[in-house]
């Protein structure tokens, strides 16, 4: 084993600094921040978590080549065997074809022997895009939040799954610190990298248990009893309530088997919110209603109106312009008769 202080960055791209050296660094199965790994290409800067299902460690990172941070997500030589290592870095391959605004770019996918040097004490790597803003759990930290706007959040990643899944592509999600809420207000999938046992059917149970996280605040346990998410909270619709229970559910005991089922029914709430709020902002126009007389009578356009003064008015204009008519008419008369004298 050995360390070299932490430095600068080589011409090459790689860290020069930073703890560097053999398998001895991995104390209890975690890295420690400044760790350079990568065969000197990314300093580990703040941990975010780990995923157990596949003893993956999320990290924020420094790419030394690319002069930017990334989020990495390091396979550690305990995790797994060789196949099943293989397996996770193969679908990670496979999701950096995807390209779409609820899933994080892959940057690169390395392995031991290509791009990972022996005796790091990895055995794999994945690295992609940095998503700016925080973490699907801060949003939901003091409460819940309401119905359409976890529709909003979750349906950037509805739709990414949904298009991934017409590929066949597996996307891993079903771990609360591998999403992250977007600067636009948006969840997305900010640690690709599928487990090698992950199946399509994982990926739509994940999506609802993100929803059901959402709008209950809880991260529902494997097999655990389950509360309707409108029993604690009343203004859920139905349909979302139902949706997340059924995306959760066994699929043979009737839950949810696509993605696209839950996507429809997050665009409809919207959709429907979205009406109802245009709705409530109109105007309210009593020209365009159509008025009711007490005697039946339908008026498209304006009623007339029974007023007094307004009737004495319009008499005074008649007489006076009656007058005025008279007037005229004795002017032409005497100005004829003046003109045969």
């Amino acid at each position: 084993m050995w360390f070299r202080a932490y430095g600068e960055l080589a011409e090459d791209g790689n860290w020069q600094g930073g703890r560097m050296g053999g398998r001895s660094r991995v104390v209890d199965g975690l890295l420690p921040p400044d760790t350079v790994i990568g065969d000197g290409r990314y300093r580990l800067l703040e941990p975010v978590g780990a995923d157990e299902r596949d003893g993956a460690q999320l990290w924020r990172a420094r790419d030394g080549k690319l002069d930017r941070d990334v989020a990495l997500t390091v396979l550690t030589g305990d995790s797994s065997g060789p196949d099943t290592v293989r397996h996770t870095l193969q679908r990670a391959a496979s999701v950096s074809r995807l390209v779409h605004p609820g899933v994080a770019p892959v940057l690169n996918v390395l392995s031991v022997g290509d791009g990972v040097a022996r005796g790091e004490g990895i055995v794999g790597i994945i690295a992609a895009e940095w998503t700016r803003g925080t973490g699907m759990t801060d949003v939901v930290a003091r409460e819940p939040v309401t119905p359409v706007h976890a529709c909003l959040l979750l349906e950037p990643l509805a739709d990414a799954m949904d298009r991934a899944h017409r590929r066949g592509v597996v996307l891993g999600v079903g771990h609360p610190l591998r999403i992250r809420v977007t600067p636009a207000g948006t969840l997305r999938l900010a640690f690709p990298g599928p487990p090698a046992g992950a199946t399509l059917t994982d990926d739509v149970r994940g999506l609802g248990t993100i929803l059901y996280f959402l709008l209950t605040g809880s991260w529902p346990v494997p097999g655990g009893p389950l509360v309707s998410p409108r029993e604690l909270q009343p203004e859920v619709p139905v349909d979302l309530s139902e949706i997340a229970i059924r995306s959760i559910a066994d699929v043979s005991a009737g839950g949810i088997r696509t993605s696209d089922s839950i996507l429809r029914v997050l665009r409809l709430v919207s959709e429907n919110a979205e009406r109802a709020t245009t709705l409530a902002a109109l105007p309210d126009d009593n020209e365009n209603t159509p008025d009711v007389e007490k005697d039946g009578a339908v008026w498209i356009t304006k009623p007339p109106v029974n007023d007094a003064a307004r009737r004495k008015k319009v008499a005074i204009a008649a007489a006076v312009l009656v007058l005025i008519s008279i007037g005229v008419i004795v002017w032409v008369g005497a100005t004829v008769i003046g003109m045969f004298l």
